[in-house]
């Protein structure tokens, strides 16, 4: 009877054992179970921009004007500049005639340039004043041309006529747009006087109009003769020339007008038209002739 406990026992014993869950099996000895890393899922994530920093910088300052290239800034006085005691005056204003006033160049070197003006004043109390800026950093001269009074005099209400020259400057070269009180009186062309390099250069023609050409005389400060010289150039890389040969023994004034250019230059096909006044000088007294290119403009007496 105990035999037959015993032997049950061992048959439950059994039969638990074989309802367990197996173990895994011991490694053998000096081997290693591979390594297997578990499967990663990938993550959409934007790539940041890099960061970049730039040191900090000074702005430039902003430059001054210029001084113009070949030009001195001196102004010669023209007896026209505000004067001590202005301050006391009442400012009026001058009525500047632009058809009729002329800004021309002696022949000089360095050429001289100058405004002549021509206009009104409101009665003969107002005395012209005239202020000249120096050419800036586009090339243009401008005039304020204005008036003062002193209101505690008795003046006849009748327009006093004008006529000043105000000196601009000196210059060896250049082209300048010169202002009254803002608005185009003329333009100088100074680089027409024979320039140092220009035997490097090809002499050209210039179409010269002599029926639109003409002298005339500057009212101040000695009456003197100019001409008037109107044409056109080939195209823009032509730069304008003229030679200025004073009387001979027979009283003839000729003036060589040409153009000189750079072949190699490539420059658009358009006419550029000039007008410019060429003084003929102070010394002269008598009968003359004016030739420009060998070909009569037209006489006068001085």
């Amino acid at each position: 009877m105990r035999n037959g406990h015993i032997i049950s026992l061992l048959v439950l014993a059994l039969l638990l054992a074989a309802c367990a869950a197996p173990t895994a099996s011991p490694t053998a000895i000096g081997t290693e179970s591979p390594f297997i890393p578990a499967p990663i899922t990938p993550v959409s994530t934007p790539y940041p921009a890099p960061s970049v920093e730039f040191p900090a910088q000074t702005p430039p300052s902003y430059p001054g004007p210029s001084t113009p290239p070949l030009g001195t800034l001196v102004i010669p006085p023209s007896g026209y500049e505000p004067q001590p005691g202005d301050a006391s005056l009442q400012r009026g204003e001058a009525i500047v005639d632009l058809a009729n006033s002329q800004v021309f160049v002696t022949t000089s070197d360095p050429a001289q340039a100058k405004a002549n003006l021509i206009g009104n004043l409101p009665d003969q109390c107002h005395l012209l004043r005239v202020i000249v800026t120096p050419p800036d950093t586009s090339n243009t001269i401008n005039l304020e041309v204005y008036s003062v009074v002193d209101l505690n005099k008795t003046c006849s209400n009748v327009i006093e006529p004008f006529s000043a020259t105000i000196p601009l400057g000196n210059y060896t070269s250049g082209e300048f747009d010169v202002k009254v009180n803002g608005e185009q009186l003329g333009q100088l062309i100074i680089s027409y006087a024979p320039q140092p390099g220009d035997e490097k250069l090809t002499r050209g023609d210039v179409n010269v109009d002599l029926n639109l050409s003409s002298l005339m005389t500057l009212t101040n400060p000695a009456s003197e003769v100019a001409v008037v010289l109107q044409g056109n150039l080939p195209d823009p890389c032509h730069q304008l020339r003229i030679m200025l040969t004073p009387a001979n023994s027979e009283n003839k004034i000729n003036l060589d007008v040409y153009s000189v250019f750079d072949p190699q230059s490539v420059c658009i096909m358009v006419i550029k038209p000039f007008e410019v006044t060429v003084p003929l000088g102070t010394d002269l007294s008598g009968h003359y002739s004016v030739y420009v290119n060998g070909q009569l403009l037209s006489e006068f007496t001085k």
